[in-house]
């Protein structure tokens, strides 16, 4: 069987593995571990099923779930029975989950619950293409051919796979590299979502290239709860892992995350910027509200670890007196919090979205690595990665090994390599747009690339802020540096072409309630306690100290607190937490316009 397409690749694993653990999940109130063989059968049974229902090579199948199991044998069965899997954010309304539906010409639907089926049937009218729904939790047809229970369409496999014993090999066989795997529709900042055309060999050539500078084996696990459906995790947390028979245990939640952390022990874990911020704050607030005694000893122990930080980065020897130091501060502070995240953890990946260097830098003081990388959907995913024996802190790393990365003259970084998608589906004009005449993929990300081929994010090309007076400012680098704040939980940065620059701001809503009780505010809720004069005053104090740290033409002059978060509900955030700026801008267009209304001395 061949390996260099994603189905041939999972099932040469399946029959390499077979009795070993591939997936462990929740089940009945237990963990349970899954053999690879038993991964193979569900999706071997799937893929003959769909072929039943007359799949053909190259159709597409909309797959509408939350993260389980079943997420992977659907997508793994899809992709052996020749189809393309088109994957969909659950939490999406029905008229995007039709529009993508619609636009991908859909023919078959997977979804999860009785609620996703629900988006599905509000526009199936206007779905003249879709054929079948097919719904992972058990469902009674009620009279309707259209619908089927996923194990109902395993059954049909397992028919169908008696009378055609080998076509499942055949159709594995005939999927080429160049085949398409894979649509993931693009979060949508700006426009309609677009369809991402993904190669069964756009993944395959990121697999090996990570294989190639950050080693996993059968010994690793890593515990996933990143959306299967965003092409970060199915590349970075699912098949890289498994091409290296990596252990993939799944989360219960992300509320449930820390304790599935300590029962795991997961040696490697995909976060975005969003979880290292949360930990960030919530080790902050336990150190604050512990006593003196235990405050200097972990005032203490983080500076040890950042006087320790540049030779363990280096691997080089610590001088003597700081070995000692270190080794205590490690016994003391660094092995409990480490304890926190199961005790095995070798190194935690960030993506998707800027993170502050100065969460980074902190991590590493207390002895925990944080690999920044960096990618898009059009690139399958990362084009950099810094690496665990070689990391510069606030870059996203080198290229990998076969990605070509270069500036153009405005600073944009453009890529190419066996990693950038096709095209967008069904928009060949697009697809023109965001190409260079000679083949190189336009990121729409500004950056700089160091001596070493370290790259740096800068800003988004069109996110940049030229104010009146000329200058160029990169939002993104003070949003991240506001964040850092414990009392800020988002801030979003404009000024174009205008004299100043100007925040708008959402708090930590925990941190500023506790501020409340210990000033003797009466206000309870959020909404009321922005409003109060010491709030206030105290994010002012913070906005303050932070200006210090930025040139004059970067300061924030003006700012507004919200009386809430930026929500997914609201269309303020993607589903993988990015905010809209284009769409904030808009919908609090008046208040924004607000701070600029009287002249600011």
């Amino acid at each position: 069987m061949r390996e260099d397409n994603l189905a041939g690749m999972i099932f040469k694993r399946v029959q390499r593995f077979e009795n070993r653990t591939c997936l462990i999940n929740k089940e009945a109130g237990r963990w349970r571990e899954i053999p690879w063989a038993e991964v193979g059968e569900e999706a071997s049974t799937f893929a003959h099923g769909l072929m039943a229902l007359g799949l053909g090579k190259g159709d597409c199948v909309s797959l509408l779930s939350e993260n389980r199991k079943t997420w992977l044998y659907a997508d793994f069965g899809i992709l052996a029975a020749g189809g393309v899997t088109v994957t969909i954010y659950p939490s999406l309304l029905a008229d995007e989950v039709a529009y993508i539906i619609s636009n991908s010409d859909s023919r078959v639907a997977v979804v999860s619950t009785p609620e996703q089926l629900d988006k599905v049937l509000a526009h199936r009218n206007d779905l003249p293409k879709l054929e079948k729904i097919i719904v992972f939790d058990e469902y009674r047809q009620k009279g309707d051919p259209g619908i089927l229970s996923f194990s109902m369409v395993q059954e049909m496999g397992r028919v169908f796979r008696l009378k055609n014993p080998q076509e499942l090999d055949r159709r594995i066989e005939s999927i080429e590299p160049e085949s398409l795997s894979s649509l993931v529709y693009t979060s949508g900042t700006t426009g309609p979502p677009k369809g991402a055309m993904i190669t069964h060999g756009n993944i395959l050539f990121v697999a090996h290239s990570l294989q190639q500078v950050i080693s996993l084996n059968e010994r690793d696990r890593t515990l996933s709860f990143l959306p299967f459906c965003h092409v970060y995790e199915r590349m970075g947390g699912t098949f890289t892992c498994l091409r290296q028979g990596v252990v993939i245990a799944l989360a219960e939640s992300f509320d449930r995350l820390a304790i599935n952390m300590q029962e795991m022990k997961p040696t490697m874990v995909l976060g975005v910027p969003r979880v290292y911020e949360k930990v960030y704050g919530a080790v902050m607030k336990s150190v604050e509200e512990s006593n003196p005694v235990r405050r200097s000893i972990f005032a203490w122990a983080r500076e040890v670890g950042a006087q320790a930080s540049p030779y363990r980065l280096r691997d080089r020897k610590m001088p003597l007196p700081l070995r000692w130091q270190f080794a205590l501060a490690d016994r003391l502070v660094f092995e409990k919090l480490r304890q926190r995240f199961g005790g095995r953890i070798r190194f935690f990946v960030t993506a998707a979205a800027p993170i502050s260097k100065e969460i980074i830098e902190f991590f590493h003081s207390l002895g925990i690595l944080i690999l920044e990388g960096y990618g898009l959907t059009e690139t399958s995913a990362p084009t950099n990665v810094n690496r665990p024996d070689w990391t510069k802190f606030g870059t996203v790393g080198p290229p990998l090994p076969g990605v070509q990365i270069k500036l153009a003259p405005d600073g944009e970084i453009l890529v190419r390599g066996g990693n950038v998608f096709k095209g967008y589906y069904r928009d060949p004009e697009l697809t023109r747009q965001v190409f260079t005449a000679d083949g190189w993929f336009r990121t729409g990300d500004v950056g700089e690339i160091d001596s070493d081929g370290f790259l740096r994010i800068t800003d988004r090309k069109k996110d940049i802020l030229i104010t009146a007076g000329g200058k160029n400012v990169a939002p993104q680098n003070i949003e991240n540096l506001l964040k850092v704040s414990k009392w800020i939980s988002e801030a979003m940065v404009f000024g174009d072409r205008r004299k100043y620059l100007v925040a708008l701001l959402t708090l930590n809503e925990d941190e500023i309630k506790t501020f409340a009780r210990t000033e003797g505010l009466k206000s309870e809720s959020l909404g009321e306690l922005v409003n109060e004069p010491r709030v206030q005053e105290l994010i002012r104090k913070e906005i303050d100290e932070k200006n210090k740290e930025l040139p004059s033409f970067s300061t924030i002059k003006k700012f507004q607190v919200l009386p809430r978060q930026f929500t997914l509900e609201d269309g303020e955030v993607t589903p993988t937490l990015k905010l809209k700026r284009r769409v904030i801008a808009q919908k609090f267009k008046d208040m924004i316009d607000a701070m600029y209304e009287e002249a600011f001395d």
